[in-house]
């Protein structure tokens, strides 16, 4: 069936519903569909991205780099995590065992200004790999682009074109997968150094 002309306390009604969370809102234009039938009229939204295909193809080529990234950036953490160590013994350490922390720090200093350029060579490289100038649609640096919030937070679901939903039954169920915050990425991390103060 084909519905024109009217408005959404029209189309709700002839659905016979009252919540909008059981419409499924389709469209291409962010703010237009996606934000205002969101915000305003609480439908489910379903955002169509045709440039979707071509960031996950080039994502998928770019696997290697992202994980040689991730690991380049692990290794800054340690190294500043060492430092810390150092810089903690040294107030307890005597004017000789200082001299050689000292040494040992500066060594971290260097080697850590080393891992940063080649990380930003290597993130440039990366980010300029799905576009020359403006990089990936939904990152920014190392978080989410304003494009990326906003289909994150607005979009319930996003693909690259309508058809796709036809893959999927009218009763399937689509859930949302389960985000870290910061202090739960850091207890997942084996190097984690979290000290829980009741267990001293």
């Amino acid at each position: 069936k084909t519905f024109q002309g009217g408005n959404w306390n029209h189309l709700q009604a002839m659905l016979d519903t009252e919540a909008g969370e059981e419409i499924l809102y389709v469209g291409d234009h962010l703010y237009a569909d996606v934000l205002r039938s969101k915000r305003a009229l609480g439908w489910r939204s379903c955002f169509i991205m045709p440039e979707l295909s071509e960031e996950m193809r080039i994502f998928e080529r770019q696997m290697d780099m992202r994980k040689s990234i991730s690991e380049l950036r692990k290794l800054r953490d340690e190294l500043n995590s060492y430092a810390d160590s150092l810089r903690r013994e040294m107030e307890t350490a005597s004017f000789s065992e200082s001299r050689n922390l000292e040494k040992k720090l500066e060594q971290i200093e260097e080697d850590d200004g080393n891992v940063k350029d080649t990380l930003t060579h290597a993130h440039r490289e990366y980010h300029s790999a799905f576009h020359p100038r403006w990089g990936q649609m939904f990152v920014a640096g190392y978080q989410d682009s304003r494009f990326g919030y906003f289909v994150k937070n607005y979009a319930c679901l996003y693909t690259s074109k309508a058809t796709n939903l036809g893959l999927a039954s009218t009763s399937r169920a689509f859930r949302t997968s389960g985000e870290l915050l910061p202090h739960d990425n850091l207890l997942s991390d084996k190097f984690s150094e979290f000290v829980d103060d009741e267990m001293e």
